[in-house]
């Protein structure tokens, strides 16, 4: 006989709009971190030439810089959170499997259909009289661009499905309310975490063996996607503080402390500082405490203003996952296209912004018309 314990556990949640929209907002936020790139001073991105520094590009660095602090670390924070109920209604084999089809094949789809097109410009930008061929190049070269999200969460997922194989019952769903005291000790764990990691993992360090852009914010994707694990059993998704809007809004204000007492010398050439530099301390501060206050006042504003759904906002967070997939190499285009203008980086940027957008969500729309791709998307 089931118990009330029994159906808590299996039964699925209700649907939360504002998380839906709030996935909408993440992924346009990886539009705009990865139109944004190609016109800036980080050379993070296969470009079809690489501009000269640009004072003129500052707004587009900073852009980048407070967008990298927390927008991938939210969606680990999201996916953290739909975990332990998959695993409930499926058990940990069944949410082993279904992760492999959804995050393992859409990786693979990527890699073997969209990276060529998204490493051609790095490929052609290589000395004519040394550049082996491009099969050569594609099979001994590891640039897996943004999917390198699928293949970190699939990592993250399988661990967590081995985690409660291996325990013999899951820690009941209950009611709890998020804390002032838990946001800000947290904020504490994750700063020093981050520094004692990039004493190891400078930022701007690469990660060959799984392709990872940027390894030195680790800390932050295991341990946000471990808070969602959380927040879904403590329902604080459901039950935010009236006040955690405001209590992020100060974060976000009071961040900015560690940054100017010495934080922004953690942004200095690789190596211009020692490791254990305390600058890196204040700049891991900064990360840790903006990034917690950014994620807050968007789920509080979200929750309390972008909450409804309309056909638009369906067919927007449907085709978001896609939207992840298709939108680098469709950037890449968009760039090589409007190159011939020459025009400033930030009107580049918009523009680029603007038509990738467009196009993303539009191909992803008719991509996913397709059953067998929306199986898996």
């Amino acid at each position: 006989m089931r118990t009330r314990l029994d159906a808590d556990r299996t039964t699925r949640p209700a649907r939360l709009s504002h998380i839906d929209n709030l996935r909408v907002l993440l992924t346009l936020l990886v539009v705009v971190h990865h139109s944004a790139v190609p016109y800036g001073n980080l050379d993070a991105w296969p470009n079809w030439r690489q501009p000269d520094p640009s004072s003129v590009a500052w707004p587009l660095d900073l852009l980048l810089v407070a967008n990298q602090a927390f927008f991938m670390g939210f969606f680990f924070l999201l996916s953290g959170y739909f975990a332990p109920g998959a695993v409930d209604r499926r058990g940990p084999g069944g949410f082993a499997v279904g992760r492999l089809k959804r995050l393992g094949i859409p990786f693979l789809g990527f890699i073997v259909l969209l990276r060529p097109f998204f490493i051609l410009p790095t490929y052609l930008d290589l000395p004519a009289a040394t550049r082996p061929s491009f099969a050569v190049y594609y099979l001994t070269t590891w640039e897996v661009g943004p999917a390198w999200f699928l293949e970190v969460l699939l990592i993250f997922s399988l661990a967590y499905a081995l985690s409660r194989h291996l325990r013999a019952t899951a820690a009941p769903v209950r009611s709890r309310p998020l804390r002032r005291r838990d946001l800000l000790a947290f904020a504490l764990v994750l700063a020093v975490a981050t520094y004692a990691w990039r004493t190891l993992v400078p930022l701007g360090t690469g990660e060959p063996v799984l392709g990872l852009p940027s390894p030195a914010y680790m800390p932050q994707y295991v341990l946000l996607f471990a808070v969602g694990v959380a927040a879904y059993r403590r329902r604080w998704f459901e039950s935010l503080p009236r006040g955690s809007g405001r209590l992020g809004a100060l974060l976000v204000v009071a961040s900015f402390a560690p940054m100017a007492l010495g934080g922004y010398r953690g942004f200095g050439v690789s190596g211009a500082l020692a490791g254990h530099d305390l600058a890196h301390l204040a700049l891991a501060l900064w990360e840790s405490l903006f990034a917690i206050g950014v994620i807050l006042v968007l789920l509080r504003g979200f929750e309390r203003h972008v909450a409804g759904t309309s056909r638009s906002s369906r067919y927007l967070a449907d085709n978001a996952f896609a939207v992840y997939l298709v939108h680098a190499p469709v950037i890449v285009g968009v760039v090589a296209v409007l190159r011939p203008l020459g025009m400033a980086p930030v009107p580049n940027f918009l523009l680029t912004l603007a038509l990738a957008a467009v196009a993303s969500w539009g191909i992803s729309g008719a991509l996913r018309r397709v059953p067998a791709v929306r199986a898996v998307v």
